[in-house]
């Protein structure tokens, strides 16, 4: 053997081994599954999102939630709808409250008007009487781990972003650390992690939408993808406007606008009522079904109304031809009419299949037992 090959062969044995690349069938003993703590709504160990605007409810669907798990109730299902799978992993029930909104008065009264076990509620107190939260810097952070391994709650909520770091939300390295720290304690505690959000400022083309999507939400893009489920909570307005100033014309959407998880469950309607006893702070929720957004009556929806009225005042079958001329006389055109007779679908009985059918008639359907 040469001096040469000597060398290349002490080179070779010298060098460190391949590292050794687990496949995932490797890796899949040690993988948790996905656990739940709100079947397909809020996951375990992972970090979701609440987005909605101001005032649409958001802290109270987060506090009933901690309600829920607190009291071991379970959360709203509709009749009809398909039960999300899983099942509710609790372990402690108990919630840990990063309140850097509001203050611990009316969380407190919130809590108790709603019969809610505070004993199980912890808030995280910032280590200045007079201070603040910030989850920017690490000794706050510092102080979340202490309390969430002490507690070692089901659940942390944090309301919001956007109040929770001194920094704000303009800086994106700032985000991206805070964000970061929540992902890794719901991860290294395995608790549930519901952060609350704020929705960015909309076009005024665009201010009317009712259906809040993960697009609105609040700052960059890298929000949306660091959370595995987001929640959004929409006004829907179910009124005319010069009709909609009371708030009893408003109703919320509440639904899994994202999800790496799972298919999105069923969307809930939210009502938000006032109690018996009259606390603004603490009104009660009731969930019921989707709220259909209000649409401005179209010339076509005017027309179907005409035609059903003179349908029902002719007491007799019409010949479409009939209608047309009545139609224009009510300022109604020939492809509005057809318009609005599609819209009523089997409302409107027909003789005849062809419309050269000398016999063909239009009349208002029996109406179906």
């Amino acid at each position: 053997m040469s001096d040469r090959q000597r060398l290349v062969d002490a080179v070779l044995q010298a060098l460190p081994a391949a590292p050794a690349y687990p496949s995932l069938q490797d890796l899949a003993g040690s993988l948790p599954p996905i656990r739940w703590l709100w079947p397909s709504w809020i996951p375990r160990g992972l970090l979701s999102l609440l987005g909605g605007a101001p005032g649409s409810g958001k802290s109270l669907v987060a506090l009933d939630v901690a309600r829920r798990l607190i009291q071991g109730e379970p959360f709203p299902h509709l009749p009809g709808q398909m039960r999300p799978s899983g099942e509710c992993d609790l372990r402690t029930q108990r919630v840990v409250y990063v309140d850097a909104e509001s203050v611990l008065q009316v969380l407190n009264q919130r809590a108790r008007a709603w019969g809610l076990d505070r004993s199980r509620l912890y808030p995280l107190l910032p280590p200045d009487p007079y201070g603040l939260l910030d989850l920017g810097s690490e000794r706050h952070q510092d102080l979340l781990a202490d309390l969430v391994d002490s507690v070692g709650p089901d659940l942390v909520i944090v309301d919001s972003l956007s109040a929770i770091s001194l920094k704000g939300e303009n800086n994106i390295e700032d985000v991206r650390q805070v964000l970061a720290f929540l992902a890794a304690l719901a991860r290294e505690f395995d608790t549930g992690l519901l952060l609350v959000h704020h929705l960015r400022k909309q076009h005024p083309l665009r201010s009317q939408r009712s259906r809040v999507t993960a697009e609105d939400l609040r700052g960059s893009s890298h929000i949306i993808a660091t959370a595995r489920s987001v929640l959004a909570l929409s006004l829907v307005p179910t009124a005319p406007p010069e009709e909609g100033a009371g708030e009893g014309t408003w109703l919320r959407r509440l639904e899994v606008v994202k999800s790496n998880l799972c298919g999105p469950p069923p969307p809930l309607g939210l009502c938000i009522e006032a109690t018996s006893g009259g606390d603004p702070t603490a009104p009660a929720l009731r969930y019921t079904e989707p709220p259909v957004p209000y649409r401005s009556p179209t010339q076509a929806d005017a027309c179907a109304a005409w035609l059903v009225e003179l349908l029902a005042a002719a007491g007799e079958p019409l010949k479409p031809k009939q209608i047309v001329q009545a139609a224009r006389q009510a300022g109604f055109g020939r492809s509005t009419l057809y318009r609005a007779r599609r819209t009523l679908g089997d409302r409107i009985a027909e003789t005849g299949q062809d419309a050269r059918d000398p016999t063909r008639r239009w009349s208002l359907a029996p109406e179906k037992a």
